[in-house]
């Protein structure tokens, strides 16, 4: 099955926080502030962050994270564990289990994963795995607390230094609220083939709860645009079934229509491949 990912969204919680690593003249920020920085040289439970204190250092955490640690990464282990769809990561003392999928991108030696945090309903994740670099976030509940992990230009024993941050405050959705609404969840479906198809879409919750649900009988070059779904932030997952031979699924986020991002938006392509005879794409406006 073919994934490709239009636009992924790059940020945390909506934009509050960004993937911001500043290069300044002040190299105090991390060498001296022991009240932000701890002593991290444990590596944690699979190997892939490794804490690490630098001496002098141009690397400054963003404005608004209340807490960050500089930590070199193993993508080699990242891509390991992924491959089975499960990563467990320990980020400043809290273990989280993240389900991932992988995303087609079209670039050597890079891989994108899109995913979730078991058990957190309102979570979202997305990491991009290089030869030498892991750069991502982790919205733990979209709105309150989140982690960021970016690639810097500081070297450690040869290895890349990465900047580690969390964000977290106790009001993020409310401030959201006041400027955003929720963004629906919507789907486009196509017939590129040259027969003609039967295909059910059923939306569920991060619960299993049946949301919506719908049957299609599709000629050949029809198109289709689902109604607006509304539904609450977080995580979805798409069942479909074509002409009761085939079954798919696609997770989606949904979440508000923030300037940066919004819920995202699956496109269902029906093609001539006996194999693969579904195209999925995940756009996020």
């Amino acid at each position: 099955m073919r994934f490709i990912v239009l636009a992924v969204a790059t940020l945390i919680l909506l934009g509050i926080v960004g993937f911001s690593i500043y290069s300044g003249s002040s190299n105090e920020n991390i060498q001296d502030d022991k009240n932000i920085i701890q002593k991290t040289s444990e590596i944690d439970e699979n190997g892939i962050f490794k804490g690490v204190q630098l001496g002098n250092s141009s690397i400054t955490a963003p404005e608004s994270c209340d807490r960050f640690e500089t930590v070199i990464v193993n993508p080699a282990k990242f891509r390991e564990l992924a491959s089975n769809g499960t990563v467990n990561l320990s980020l400043m003392g809290e273990d989280y289990e993240l389900k991932l999928q992988e995303r087609e991108i079209q670039k050597p030696n890079v891989n994108s994963y899109m995913g979730y945090i078991d058990g957190k309903p309102q979570s979202s994740v997305f990491f991009t795995v290089k030869n030498d670099t892991i750069d991502g976030c982790i919205n733990v509940d979209f709105f309150n607390q989140s982690y960021g992990i970016a690639s810097t230009d500081e070297k450690y024993e040869g290895k890349t230094v990465h900047l580690l941050w969390r964000y977290y405050s106790e009001e993020g959705e409310e401030e959201i609220k006041k400027h955003h609404s929720l963004d629906p969840l919507k789907f486009s479906l196509r017939n590129s083939d040259k027969k003609s198809h039967e295909i059910t879409i059923e939306l569920f919750d991060f619960y299993n709860n049946s949301v919506f649900k719908e049957n299609y009988a599709m000629n050949p070059e029809d198109e289709i645009f689902s109604p607006e779904i509304t539904v609450e932030p977080g995580y979805y997952r798409y069942k479909i079934i074509l002409d009761n031979k085939f079954t798919f699924e696609q997770r989606v986020t949904a979440s508000y229509a923030a300037n940066l991002g919004g819920s995202e938006k699956l496109h269902i392509n029906i093609i001539n491949n006996p194999d693969n005879p579904i195209e999925f794409v995940s756009e996020i406006a």
